[in-house]
């Protein structure tokens, strides 16, 4: 299935992060929210937009590398390890500065990708969801580095480089098209050599429901992205010269940045190999390819696609209101749906064998700790125990056969243990949840295929008061 870069940019803008956001801006959470969904289609199609230009995947890939450059100015908000999404809670949450700082970086990006055009485009968001139009610009600031980073973490996962950058993006045009509201796409299409956004208005004021359907296979011609369909290769040589350059650019950008003793000999190094890429074979292309996604996927951090595909497999997400007032966004066949539905219905009462999987936890490889990706799924939790005071919750570790028993079964309950810790920290108390490790035991699946072993290696929660 292909990647939705604005569902997974949605894992990250959660209840809690709209909120917060909200209280920095002064804008009720409704309207924050509101702007957020036209600030995100905005914003990727001005990243696709940029792309389509001469030397356009060159930009890209140098904002992307850019998020986490060390030694801002900005100074070094960004780590260069957990890049913006492993740190978004912290930079929006955290001390006094780190939001405004994370702005700043992202103002950049906004800049880079829109020029002046950025406040007539604020102007239009303020004016749709009725946020003040700095609030506008602040939240297309902040979307900016998550989109970015996103496409960053997407090209190294695949290895694919700046032919795999142009490829995604052409798959992302028709959903940034069924994304923008209708008013919005008016109010953009007034803004004089927006491109794909300014061309919106009159595509959807005519567009019918059927045709909104089929957004998914549509192959936009207004975007003209090299890609390696026989039935586009005719425009895409065109640009190929400029990816060729584009290519020689980075590397020397990569080469300046790594090589910084001998700044004479690393220049003149690093000109004479531009010059050998820009005319090189395909197999040399592909080969700088290689090096600058390994380069740029040591720089940013993102949702797994692992993560993205087994959410694919849950159904469509929905609203639920909570008691507490609280909505979750979460899908139909999820472990919060599953756990709601048990704690609401009162003819199934609690026992010792019925348990419900996380579907939405990552951990590092071998490790307990985890990844970022999983702080949707944990606030959702979070939100459910609030919402239902009564309830205690027990947490069960699992692994696969793999390696040592007593090495397992250390780590499930590390595991356990880190999810239990994660919740106490974000205000359940420690009363209310128990935490064990079963290592191998109780397999879910076989253990003789990957997928079994996978389905094995899980969290699992169990009901204990209700």
């Amino acid at each position: 299935m292909a990647v939705n870069l604005l569902d997974l940019a949605k894992a990250y803008l959660t209840n809690t992060v709209v909120n917060q956001v909200s209280n920095h801006l002064g804008e009720s959470t409704t309207q924050t929210q509101t702007a957020l969904n036209s600030v995100l289609p905005a914003v990727l199609g001005g990243i696709i937009q940029k792309a389509s230009e001469p030397g356009g995947p060159s930009t890209i890939m140098n904002l992307i590398g850019q998020l986490t450059t060390p030694n801002r100015n900005t100074g070094e908000v960004i780590g260069s390890t957990n890049g913006v999404l492993g740190q978004l809670d912290d930079l929006i949450n955290g001390k006094s500065g780190q939001f405004s700082s994370l702005l700043s970086v992202g103002s950049d990006l906004v800049s880079s990708l829109f020029g002046n055009k950025a406040a007539s485009i604020a102007e239009a968001i303020s004016s749709f969801s009725g946020v003040k139009q700095s609030s506008a610009s602040s939240l297309m600031s902040l979307v900016s580095p998550i989109l970015l980073s996103l496409i960053g973490k997407k090209m190294t996962d695949d290895g694919s480089g700046p032919v795999g950058l142009t490829n995604l993006l052409n798959s992302q045009a028709p959903l940034v098209e069924a994304a923008v509201p209708s008013g919005l796409a008016s109010l953009l299409s007034t803004i004089p050599g927006l491109g794909l956004l300014g061309g919106l208005g009159a595509k959807l004021s005519n567009m019918t429901s059927a045709a909104r359907e089929s957004t998914a296979t549509y192959k936009p011609s207004s975007v003209p992205i090299y890609n390696d369909d026989d039935d586009n290769r005719g425009n895409g040589n065109r640009w190929l010269p400029w990816l060729l350059l584009a290519l020689g650019a980075l590397a020397l950008f990569f080469v300046l940045r790594s090589c910084q003793k001998d700044s004479t000999t690393t220049t003149s190094s690093a000109e004479n190999s531009m010059g050998a890429t820009v005319d090189s074979t395909a197999s040399d292309v592909s080969a700088a390819t290689d090096s600058l996604g390994s380069a740029v996927g040591a720089a940013i951090d993102s949702a797994e696609q692992e993560l993205a595909e087994a959410t694919a497999k849950l159904g469509s997400f929905f609203k639920h209101k909570l008691p507490s007032g609280v909505e979750l966004n979460i899908p139909e066949l999820g472990i919060e749906n599953k756990l709601i539905q048990f704690i609401e219905d009162k003819n199934k009462p609690v026992d010792k064998t019925t348990w419900f999987n996380f579907d939405r936890l990552l951990f590092d490889t071998g490790k307990a700790t985890l990844k970022p990706s999983s702080h949707e799924q944990l606030i959702n939790m979070v939100e459910i125990l609030k919402a239902y005071p009564q309830v205690d919750l027990k947490l069960g570790g699992y692994t696969d056969n793999t390696g040592s028993a007593v090495v397992n079964k250390k780590l499930s309950q590390d595991r356990a243990d880190a999810v239990k810790s994660e919740l106490v920290k974000r205000g359940i108390a420690a009363s209310r949840l128990d935490a064990e490790g079963y290592g191998q035991e109780h397999p879910v699946a076989s253990n003789a295929t990957a997928e079994g072993r996978a389905q094995n290696r899980r969290i699992a929660v169990r009901v204990t008061k209700k």
